[in-house]
């Protein structure tokens, strides 16, 4: 399915799609301030995406935000039939609802048409802008959509212009269209001026500027017929020259006007529909795609022709369900890292991810078998493998009956994205056993060296991990992995300060540190994981800085530290603490786990220093200092406990790799630290400091 999930019963679901909320208004409800991490209702009107808590904490974010902030723009579900100037004259007579004092719905946005691949219809185009973006409407939907019409225009004729009615981008309205007069649906997209707005007609595609006085508030009733504008591209074709020319776009608009034609859907992309369109009104039909072709307004694209549903797999339909040895899950290791997204979640302690491999050619061939499948009969039982219809997207996807329901109703889990739906049997298929080839790629994770502050994750913690996960590609580093999951370390490598989100999590105090189960991982990428979940100094990418050079593993892992400024200072007077703690607690058994943070006890001078651990065993451990970047063997009485408090201060070491073609296992964690001519020297003498020293 294509849209990611937040919660089990959340309307995100299965697969993230960045066009699902990049024009969904979505409803009122509070978020976390994007300036200062507090509560907040207030959103920006022209995103209609980013929370605030007051005025006050949105003027000082703009700076920031204005470059990121995207005007809401409907991409898939617009306005159609024929361009909403063409002609509309009788209408059928049916009276308006009944209206609320204050019509308040302007916020409302209609769902769009659910298509599915392999769908055919009959519909006429509405708008073209080019053959790679243009607007359809299902003629089964054409007699609703003149009596909603109808409704709507009466509505409007009742209910002067307002002067306080400013709708926000992204909001629906009723709007009257400049060339006829008329009221459609319409959504707002900006603000060419104070009193002027751009808008798109919902139903028919295209585009209008209006001054606010042609806008009337939306009604809840007026907005239950789906957009019927559907958002197509054609498929085949490509423009010859990098770009479509007037006159291609021009014959098309010949090819299709007033025509009745047969559109069929062979994919589907993240804000359109990519379809076959044919003219059955003459003999023989025509393909208008191939017409494009042959006048040389656009040249032939090769696509991937969809694997078709073989005969065999439709037989073994009639057959008993595949058996559940046959299904099989993605397989991890230790100390893997590898790119995924996460698909669905619940909190940070359980929530889904998936490896970025191609799906799609799994689930068009799924879903071109389902269609041509009859609904299985038999009754299913928990664990069997199936085909079953996901409601919120219209598609077909990979299942496994999880719960058998009464009234012929079964809990199933998407296997490939991890959320779970109650499906009726009419709308479940067996599946062949070719379609269980491909591991189920939903990968059930929690996030590694970190727990919730109580016994459960609190919902503003799940709220910041899911603005920090949704839609990125992330690298997911294995740490611990059990028949229940892996535990992963998340790094968003999207900017040019890599962000550890189990690091983030705790900084914002929404989760504790506690130690890292790694199972039998070596102490290089030991110490790179645990440095990346503990919180140390940042770096941005190509920052310059002097440091020195402490501990050299290989040109893949080197230990450095800042050079000597006042911060050094700061962490010197900071661990006077540390000792007077760790002299109240000698002689008391400590026994710590590998990664887990500690106090320990340098042999060089006595003193007790703040570090982790890299190796442990029944009577020594290897340490870290972290913030000196050496490392020593210590038997167990010489480390003790450290407690939160003493964990504020980011750790000074820098786990360093050699840019260039020396590779480190743990890309995602690499530093670049350039050295000056000066330095260079100073800090290659300085590689062996000790830590008192």
């Amino acid at each position: 399915p294509e849209k990611l999930q937040y919660s089990s019963k959340s309307a995100f679901s299965i697969c993230y799609d960045k066009s699902f909320l990049s024009w969904l208004a979505p409803p009122y409800k509070g978020g976390t301030c994007h300036h200062c991490g507090l509560f907040g209702k207030l959103r920006c009107s022209q995103c209609v995406q980013t929370y605030y808590c007051s005025t006050d904490c949105q003027k000082k974010d703009w700076p920031a935000h204005r470059v990121v902030c995207d005007p809401i723009k409907q991409n898939n579900c617009f306005p159609f039939l024929r361009t909403v100037s063409e002609n509309h004259t009788k209408r059928t007579e049916k009276k308006i609802p009944e209206i609320e004092d204050s019509p308040h719905c302007a916020n409302s946005v209609a769902k769009c048409v659910p298509l599915s691949i392999g769908e055919e219809f009959s519909a006429v185009v509405s708008h073209i802008q080019n053959p790679e973006t243009f607007f359809c409407q299902r003629m089964q939907s054409a007699r609703q959509l003149a009596e909603l019409e109808a409704s709507l225009n009466e509505y409007c004729g009742k209910f002067p212009s307002n002067p306080s009615f400013r709708p926000a981008a992204g909001n629906a309205c009723c709007a009257q269209f400049t060339e006829d007069n008329l009221w459609y649906r319409a959504a707002v997209t900006a603000y060419a001026s104070e009193d002027t707005v751009l808008v798109d007609y919902m139903d028919y595609g295209n585009s209008d500027s209006l001054p606010l006085t042609r806008l009337r508030p939306m009604i809840p009733s007026l907005m239950n017929l789906p957009a019927q504008a559907i958002r197509c591209g054609l498929a085949g074709v490509k423009p010859p020259l990098g770009t479509w020319t007037s006159e291609g776009v021009s014959y098309m608009k010949k090819l299709v006007k007033d025509k009745v034609l047969t559109v069929k859907v062979v994919d589907k992309e993240s804000s359109r529909s990519v379809v076959e369109l044919t003219d059955a009104s003459v003999t023989p039909e025509v393909n208008i795609s191939s017409l494009l072709i042959e006048e040389g307004c656009a040249t032939e694209e090769m696509r991937m022709a969809l694997p078709a549903a073989r005969v065999s797999d439709v037989e073994q339909a009639n057959g008993e369900y595949v058996n559940k040895r046959m299904c099989k899950w993605i397989k991890l290791t230790l100390n893997q890292t590898l790119s995924v997204i996460v698909c669905t979640v619940y909190n940070p302690g359980e929530f889904y991810c998936q490896i970025l491999l191609a799906l799609n050619s799994l689930n068009k061939s799924l879903a071109e078998y389902c269609q041509k499948t009859p609904p299985r009969v038999s009754e299913l039982e928990n664990g069997d493998a199936c085909c079953a219809f996901y409601s919120e997207d219209g598609n077909w996807y990979r299942a496994v009956v999880q719960n058998v329901i009464s009234n012929g109703t079964f809990q199933v889990s998407f296997v490939d994205y991890g959320n779970t739906e109650e499906v009726p049997l009419d709308n479940i298929r067996p599946i062949p056993s070719s379609f269980l080839k491909l591991p189920f790629q939903a990968i059930k994770c929690w996030l590694s060296g970190i727990k919730p502050g109580n016994s459960k994750w609190n919902p503003e913690a799940t709220t910041r991990f899911h603005m920090y996960t949704s839609g990125l590609e992330l690298q997911a580093t294995v740490t611990a992995l059990s028949e229940d999951g892996a535990g992963v370390v998340l790094t968003d490598n999207s900017t040019d300060c890599p962000k550890v989100i189990n690091k983030i999590l705790t900084s914002e105090k929404l989760a504790l540190f506690s130690c890292l189960t790694i199972v039998n991982i070596d102490n290089k990428h030991a110490s790179l994981v645990i440095l990346s979940v503990l919180t140390s100094i940042e770096l941005a990418v190509d920052e310059t800085m002097s440091v020195c050079i402490t501990e050299v593993v290989s040109p893949d892992l080197f230990y450095a530290v800042p050079a000597p400024n006042k911060g050094k200072k700061k962490c010197s007077l900071f661990l006077i603490p540390v000792r007077s703690h760790c002299n109240k607690l000698v002689n008391r058994p400590f026994h710590p786990k590998l990664g887990e943070a500690c106090c320990a006890q340098f042999s060089g001078n006595g003193h007790w220093y703040r570090a982790v651990v890299l190796e442990a065993s029944q009577s020594a451990v290897k340490v870290l200092y972290g913030d000196y970047g050496n490392t020593e063997t210590l038997p167990l009485s010489k480390v003790l406990p450290i407690t939160d408090s003493y964990l504020k201060l980011p750790f000074q070491t820098i786990t360093c790799s050699l840019a260039g073609e020396t590779k480190c296992r743990c890309a995602e964690l690499e530093v670049q630290v350039r050295f000056s001519p000066s330095s260079t020297f100073f800090l290659m003498c300085r590689k062996q400091m000790a830590v008192g020293g």
